[in-house]
């Protein structure tokens, strides 16, 4: 019984320390905030696996200069 319980706790402390660091690479490296690319994502419906997407900022350097002039022209701001 004591056993489960630690693997249980085990698999959250692992899954939280990824999202951690997804949050990270994304705020480190784009020109957004993840809050405001979690909002925008959200908002217009995509599916999007936040593993592939951090990788995706990480590998291409200007993905994230264009997504975030696109959000500007899309929302007019």
């Amino acid at each position: 019984m004591k056993q489960e319980i630690l693997q249980t706790k085990s698999r959250k402390l692992k899954k939280r320390g990824w999202q951690k660091r997804v949050i990270t690479q994304i705020n480190s490296s784009s020109y957004l905030s993840y809050n405001l690319l979690m909002h925008f994502i959200r908002k217009e419906k995509l599916k999007l696996n936040k593993k592939l997407l951090a990788n995706f900022f990480v590998s291409e350097a200007g993905t994230s200069f264009s997504l975030r002039k696109w959000m500007l022209w899309f929302y007019g701001i």
